[in-house]
This record gives C-alpha cells, sequence and structure tokens, in this order.
C-alpha cells in the first residue's frame, strides 16, 4: 500500500536564553532584544557549525564573552508544525548560556530585563515593561490557545516558562544556574539567585538550603 507523503521545505533557528546576574542589586537577569518586540537573541546555524558552536558564536557576538560548552544548556527542540514561517517549516533548538560575568552590552537593540516571581507565576521587567511568560504547559497548547498577550515573537514566553521551570526543578540536584555567579560568590548571592526561581525572598531561604547543590555543580 502507497503513503502519500508531503514533504515541505524547513529553517533552522537557534534561540539562545542568556542568563546573567547583576551584583549591584543581586539580580538574576535575561538578554533580551528590541525588534519591534521584544525577541530573544537566535540565529541561523553558518556552515560547518553545530548547535553548541552557534550558541558561543552568538553569545560572543552579544556580549564579548566567550563561554565555556559546560556553561551552556539544551533545553528543548521547537519542531510543532504549526511552526511556519513563509511556506516553510521552522524548526527551533533552545539553549540557555550562563554568562560568569555580568555583560557589557554591544547594541543598542539589547537589554537586560529582571526576572519576578508573583504568585508563582514568573515574568521579566525592565523599567515599567513587563513581559509575562505563557501560561500553557505545552508548545501543542501554546499553539493552540494561539497566546500572544505579551506580544512575543513565536513562543520566546513559552520557552522563557520552560526555562525557569527547569531551573527551578534542577536546583537540588544540578543546579547549573549558579554559574552565572562565576568561580567566586556569596551565600547571600546564592539566595539571592534561587528566590525568584521559587518564588520566595531570598530572606525566606535558609543557608542551608544552598550549601549542599553547590558542590554537584562540577567546575565552580
Amino acid at each position: 500500500m502507497k503513503i502519500n507523503r508531503t514533504f515541505i521545505p524547513f529553517d533552522v533557528k537557534l534561540l539562545n536564553i542568556i542568563w546573567c546576574f547583576d551584583r549591584k542589586t543581586n539580580q538574576v537577569k535575561v538578554i533580551l532584544k528590541d525588534e519591534g518586540d521584544w525577541t530573544l537573541p537566535e540565529t541561523y546555524l553558518i556552515q560547518d557549525e553545530d548547535a553548541l558552536d552557534a550558541t558561543i558564536r552568538l553569545t560572543r557576538e552579544l556580549t564579548g564573552q566567550t563561554v565555556s560548552p559546560k556553561n551552556i544548556e539544551q533545553l528543548e527542540t521547537l519542531t510543532n508544525p504549526k511552526r511556519v514561517v513563509d511556506g516553510k517549516r521552522l524548526v527551533t533548538m533552545v539553549y540557555m548560556t550562563y554568562l560568569p560575568e555580568f555583560p557589557d552590552m554591544m547594541t543598542s537593540t539589547l537589554e537586560l530585563f529582571t526576572l519576578e516571581n508573583l504568585n508563582s507565576h514568573y515574568y521579566f521587567t525592565k523599567g515599567e515593561k513587563q513581559l509575562a511568560v505563557a501560561t500553557v504547559d505545552t508548545e501543542t497548547e501554546y499553539y493552540q490557545k494561539r497566546l500572544r498577550k505579551n506580544k512575543f515573537y513565536q513562543v520566546n514566553d513559552y520557552v522563557l516558562k520552560k526555562a525557569c521551570l527547569r531551573i527551578r526543578h534542577s536546583l537540588d540536584t544540578q543546579p547549573d544556574i549558579l554559574r552565572i555567579l562565576g568561580e567566586a560568590f556569596t551565600l547571600r548571592e546564592a539566595r539571592s539567585l534561587y528566590a525568584p526561581f521559587l518564588g520566595v525572598s531570598f530572606h525566606e531561604i535558609d543557608n542551608s538550603n544552598c550549601q549542599p547543590p553547590l558542590t554537584k555543580v562540577s567546575g565552580l
């Protein structure tokens, strides 16, 4: 029995969630780019470049920092059939980068947004700007409901939610997010980092909650 299949062209992009820590304010930040709407940095892969190399390159282009592969984590690959741009399927690989140093921005289109948590809902702020993450849990649900309330391009609000939840769930086992504190940091800074992911004040986090996981982040 012959099965008819329709194959359509597709593009592959890489989305980079770049995390960092502001020691002046003890706040967790993420880099967003102003392209009419606030978006996460993205790039196409160039010839002879794999996804990890592309993530390192994009991070260097935006921040001037060349990060180690250990500071990069793959989050998800987005393949929903509804992701079609100009007649082509769009496949997007999502990575997270943990900047060990606070960045000096290289272009005027980049801004640092602060991670906040109100009543277990994550959102990002910059002055009066407030960008909420998606309320759904899966990519399929996201496209079924076509959520666009905060004007993120495509699935930025969805992947930021996935990133926050991934990090929150890893805090007790493999808290690689601590890499944004660099090689030397205080327990107060670690508590300030944990707080928005857990949805509590850093005063509510006992030092003993932070100390055991520190030994599980290899290379720190």
